[in-house]
């Protein structure tokens, strides 16, 4: 992998970001209405659909699923007690703490299997899933875990859990990971319906990434917004890499799981935010702004990535 495949990765997801934020400001599609229902579309039914293909036609028998999981979540559990024990430093106060926590762990589950479908094919989707099924619930416990310990939210264990079974993209997961341990096949008729909806998703969902995105205040956040992107675009990564090397995880997935670390923040964060009391406005911002330096460090990451790897 050279850096044209990487550029050229970037330039489908790139582009449909840019045309939802340009739809976004035309008639028509300016009603917040219409982009809310298409991300609630995306979200609860496309994604899922996508999730559940992808995890029940893949063949995990060369995927050393065990050291790629431990290679995903010891990262995200290091780079969030680092968080945490510099808590003083790098937000002002809890409650742009919180959004400093989810910015600097959440990653955008659309633009993760995009960027790997593209550069890995059918066999960058699976693993795209695989990834997802692992850190999607990993990521939302420790934010979660952020508001209840801090006490900017109302949240229990017993939310906490809810919040972790009742998340689409878990059960999507979930579901297609029982159907591949059953060894059965999607009967032609229905695989011909969840491979249309899987085929929206990715689009839609990139759409609703731009319309999404609002001017960020850099000047009221600087010292946040800035710890926050360093954690998810470069020590994150750079974490992972080194984990995922010592638990000798193959190249094509360990490259897959760089990409999910690497790149921006969700906007599931800013719903969070906004409801649990957290920093929604810098929640806000840091999607923005890590969603446009992402084009800028994912590049020379997976380059550094492949080198250290081997491949």
């Amino acid at each position: 992998m050279s850096l044209i495949p990487v550029l050229l990765a970037l330039v489908p997801v790139a582009a449909l970001i840019l045309l939802g934020i340009g739809l976004r400001r035309l008639p028509g599609f300016t009603n917040p209405e219409f982009w809310s229902g298409a991300e609630k579309l995306a979200y609860y039914c496309l994604l899922p659909v996508l999730l559940f293909s992808s995890v029940a036609e893949v063949s995990v028998s060369h995927v050393p699923l065990g050291r790629l999981a431990v290679g995903l979540i010891a990262p995200t559990a290091v780079v969030s007690i680092l968080i945490i024990v510099l808590r003083r430093y790098v937000a002002p106060d809890l409650p742009s703490f919180t959004s400093v926590l989810q910015g600097g762990i959440r990653f955008n589950t659309y633009i993760g299997l995009s960027i790997s479908a593209s550069l890995f094919g059918s066999e960058g989707s699976a693993l795209a899933a695989i990834v997802a099924a692992v850190l999607v619930p990993t990521v939302n416990i420790v934010s979660s875990l952020g508001f209840e310990f801090l006490r900017t939210g109302t949240s229990s264990a017993l939310g906490i859990v809810r919040v972790i079974i009742t998340n689409p993209l878990v059960i999507g997961c979930a579901a297609g990971g029982l159907f591949n341990l059953t060894g059965a096949q999607v009967p032609d008729v229905v695989d011909s319906v969840l491979s249309s909806l899987a085929a929206a998703a990715l689009p839609i969902g990139l759409l609703c990434v731009g319309a999404g995105l609002r001017r960020f205040p850099l000047r009221t956040q600087a010292a946040a917004m800035i710890n926050s992107t360093a954690a998810k675009l470069l020590v994150l990564p750079a974490v992972t890499l080194l984990a995922l090397v010592l638990l000798d995880v193959p190249t094509t997935p360990a490259l897959v799981a760089i990409i999910f670390q690497s790149i921006a923040t969700a906007s599931s964060g800013f719903v969070m935010a906004r409801q649990l009391g957290g920093n929604s406005e810098l929640m806000a911002a840091l999607i923005g702004a890590q969603t446009v330096l992402m084009l800028l460090t994912l590049p020379p990451v997976l380059l550094i990535s492949q080198a250290v790897l081997g491949a």
